[in-house]
């Protein structure tokens, strides 16, 4: 096992979130899953497996907020049949338990593009080292949502998870500007402590002259979906009147930095959420009294958009570069290499779910470039209905909060950012993993205050409590 320099960081954090608040601790971890080129530890007996500094310090967070008897209640509340926690934690034992027994029961019955693959062939199905780290993977992801489920129920806690999730916006911000500034001085190295990970890492890319924007991530895609879901939460706290004049500010630059990144991923996600965003405000505006940034973006964003297009479609020196940039990632992107190998994992992950007769072939056996394709490759319609009684249950599980206007606004923000999310992996994810961002914020988004939580499971919780 190799140690670096940022798991030392990352340790020390974590060993002092026990002299601070439990806010220390939920504030470090939203700050530690922007680290997505990072790597705290390096396992060389699994292969070069990577440990995130944001998987190092879920540990901390659970020994922290556990120690709360009230979050403890909580987090086991999230997990009762019928909550979302409930469908996740089903979907992640049964993507352990498939990712043991299907590659073992199909082996050799089919052919998979490889998780950890160097090159772009097909390989015969057999039990590979990703089935190990990506049921790891989904089973921190679940720990994390049900912690954060348990820290949301307390009033102190929802507030510290915004405040941190706003952090999280900045950093993304803060990180972007120096991956530009860095690479334009020539001094790429200062990053290289947060740029350590076993991946091919993708940060000094061009496109039509323009630097790629990749900020904290592995590549530009990868940065590009993590600001549409930051741009998302930002822009929709704006849309509601929460912090206007932040939020207005953190949302036209994370606009600037996804436009930047001249990824197709974040372009096609943020022509979807741009629309679901206009199409949802328009509703409100015209069925109930909306808030004055509501109506601002129904009436302005038309006006905008029609003078950019006429800006840029009568001046030669705007037009090349755009129509350039557009050409390279949206127009002709299926038609590259990268597109061709992705349009070839898919029709094959297709396949592999009918040589499985629907099972799958077992979670981290094959990659493909859409999560509900990556979904079905590796877990079959079983982990598909799961996963889809979860996402139901984020989205539409929890209704409006009429006495507190405010959580009701923090976890459509949320919502949003999820949303925004799982557009960006439906486009291009490659894995059944979403990332611990996205359950962060799903936790928040479905989250409950302490007093709807059942009298009966906190009287058992108790009697467990006492017996111990």
């Amino acid at each position: 096992m190799t140690i670096e320099l940022i798991g030392i960081i990352a340790l020390a954090v974590g060993v002092l979130s026990f002299f601070f608040d439990s806010s220390f601790v939920v504030y470090a971890f939203f700050a530690a899953t922007l680290l997505g080129s990072a790597a705290a530890f390096v396992l060389d007996s699994l292969g070069g497996t990577n440990i995130s500094p944001a998987h190092l310090l879920l540990g901390f967070l659970a020994a922290r907020l556990l120690r709360d008897r009230r979050i403890y209640q909580q987090s086991i509340e999230a997990i009762a049949p019928g909550r979302p926690g409930f469908w996740l934690l089903l979907a992640v034992t049964y993507s352990a338990i498939s990712a043991f027994f299907l590659p073992r029961l199909f082996a050799g019955e089919t052919f998979v593009f490889l998780v950890r693959s160097a090159d772009s062939f097909s390989y015969p199905l057999a039990p590979v080292m990703s089935n190990l780290t990506q049921s790891i993977y989904l089973i921190a992801d679940c720990v994390c949502f049900i912690l954060i489920s348990g820290y949301a129920g307390r009033t102190d806690g929802r507030t510290t998870l915004i405040n941190a999730a706003i952090l999280s916006v900045i950093l993304n911000l803060f990180f972007a500007g120096l991956d530009v500034t860095t690479y334009a001085t020539g001094t790429s190295d200062l990053m290289s402590f947060i740029r350590n990970a076993n991946y091919s890492l993708l940060f000094d890319n061009e496109v039509a002259g323009i630097k790629r924007v990749v900020g904290s991530f592995i590549e530009a895609s990868s940065f590009a979906s993590a600001t549409l879901g930051y741009l998302a939460f930002s822009s929709t706290l704006w849309l509601l009147g929460v912090r206007p004049r932040l939020m207005s500010v953190l949302s036209l630059l994370s606009l600037c930095a996804l436009v930047f990144s001249t990824s197709s991923t974040g372009y096609g996600g943020l022509a979807a959420m741009l629309t679901i965003a206009y199409l949802a405000s328009l509703l409100v505006v015209m069925s109930r009294p909306a808030t004055t940034q509501m109506l601002s973006f129904v009436v302005a964003t038309p006006i905008i958009l029609s003078i950019v297009f006429c800006v840029i479609a009568l001046n030669d020196n705007y037009s090349a570069p755009v129509y350039n940039v557009l050409d390279e990632t949206v127009f002709n992107k299926f038609s590259t290499a990268s597109g061709v190998e992705r349009s070839s994992w898919n029709r094959q992950a297709l396949q592999v779910f009918v040589d499985t007769f629907g099972l799958g072939a077992g979670n981290g056996s094959l990659r493909a470039s859409s999560f509900p394709l990556a979904v079905i490759g590796n877990l079959g319609i079983i982990g598909a209905v799961l996963f889809s009684l979860f996402f139901v249950g984020v989205f539409v599980g929890r209704k409006e909060d009429k006495s507190d206007p405010s959580h009701d606004a923090e976890r459509l923000a949320a919502k949003s950012a999820c949303l925004a999310w799982l557009v960006t992996a439906t486009l291009s994810g490659a894995l059944t993993d979403l990332g611990m961002p996205f359950f962060a914020f799903a936790a928040i988004a479905c989250c409950r205050p302490a007093e709807e939580y059942s009298q009966t499971t906190s009287k058992v919780i108790n009697l467990g409590f006492r017996a111990g």
